[in-house]
């Protein structure tokens, strides 16, 4: 297996030569601006909500680093999830990864695959990456959610598309203002559907308060586009205590991806080290035109007893689907090179 994700990352980067963050610091280079990591994280998770699950247990990858001081690259693939049905292990989760290769309104096993080209304050990313959208619950990463505990509009919308993203950076670096252009989620196939999102987004980190705001205009059919906004803000009270408050305009819906509404998710994390770390979260969601209401409330936590191993825990109630969750698990990650 392992020998079957090296090949598969460096091909892709040979023809894609993706880009993005780090998830874990990728081992330093003797040749400057050069520097390479791949990283295995699988998770393995023990649920609970009225039976006994495998929660998000999934297996992951991501490949990524600097080819030279102005090309990056980042590899994010889902190579499998998990699950128990009727007391058996279900393959179905994976299985769809993989039917769905090639698609945009549904997962599939690339998350990620994109090029960076650094000049001056400008970055410019091409290929498959996150659509400008979510705040700070989608910022984080997949591999380190709780799908039970975010929004239905997480769990709904595809954010992942083929696209281009243009950055400007400011001097002081606490700024970035970009504009994105990706394929629609709407679309079954990227390009080949002709339908487009295009974006606009503001990252600040000014003290002690820091933000992702964006703006989306989706293209649902031909000449009709459907608004995304999103409002993520932060506030460290000090070094322990900050709070959240992501805000959006939709909500999640199985079958059309989003509708209107809105959705307001405060939380407060504390953090006694950079390796301990609890979150309380209360989700509200209200559909505009049908009036249906969700409340979620959550609270969950990891501890790092190694750079390498991550411990968690998460418990939360949905009141519209009238559930309690309750999980324990694992995340390793295992960095090849």
């Amino acid at each position: 297996m392992k020998k079957f994700l090296v090949v598969c990352a460096a091909t892709m980067l040979l023809c894609l030569h993706g880009a993005a963050q780090e998830f874990v610091p990728a081992p330093e280079a003797d040749d400057a601006g050069r520097s390479v990591g791949l990283t295995i994280i699988p998770r393995f998770d023990f649920n609970h909500n009225g039976g006994f699950t495998l929660g998000d247990s999934s297996l992951y990858s991501l490949f990524e680093g600097d080819i030279t001081d102005w090309l990056s690259f980042s590899i994010c693939n889902h190579w499998a999830s998990f699950g128990i049905s009727d007391g058996k292990f279900d393959t179905d989760a994976i299985t769809t990864l993989y039917e769905n290769f090639g698609r945009s309104d549904d997962v599939n096993w690339i998350d990620w695959a994109y090029a960076t080209v650094s000049f001056g304050n400008f970055g410019l990313s091409l290929g498959k990456q996150p659509m400008a959208f979510g705040g700070y619950e989608f910022d984080a990463y997949d591999v380190e959610s709780y799908s039970f505990l975010n929004s239905t509009l997480w769990n709904d919308l595809q954010v992942y598309q083929w696209g281009a993203k243009l950055d400007w950076t400011n001097d002081s670096e606490n700024t970035t203002l970009s504009l994105q252009m990706t394929s629609s989620p709407f679309g079954v196939h990227p390009v080949w559907s002709k339908l487009f999102n295009y974006a606009v987004e503001w990252r600040g980190e000014y003290g002690n308060f820091s933000n992702i705001w964006s703006f989306n205009a989706v293209q649902s059919a031909p000449g009709e586009y459907l608004p995304l906004l999103s409002l993520g803000q932060r506030l460290a009270l000090d070094d322990n205590f900050t709070v959240c408050l992501d805000a959006y305009n939709a909500i999640g819906d199985e079958t059309e991806m989003f509708v209107k509404g809105y959705t307001v998710i405060p939380s407060i994390i504390y953090s006694p080290n950079e390796n301990l770390q609890f979150t309380a979260r209360i989700g509200g969601e209200l559909a505009t035109e049908t009036k249906n209401k969700d409340v979620v409330l959550g609270l969950d936590g990891y501890w790092k007893p190694t750079e390498s191993l991550r411990l968690h825990f998460a418990t939360g109630y949905r009141h519209d689907e009238n559930m309690f969750a309750a999980t324990l698990g694992l995340i390793y990650y295992l960095n090849i090179f």
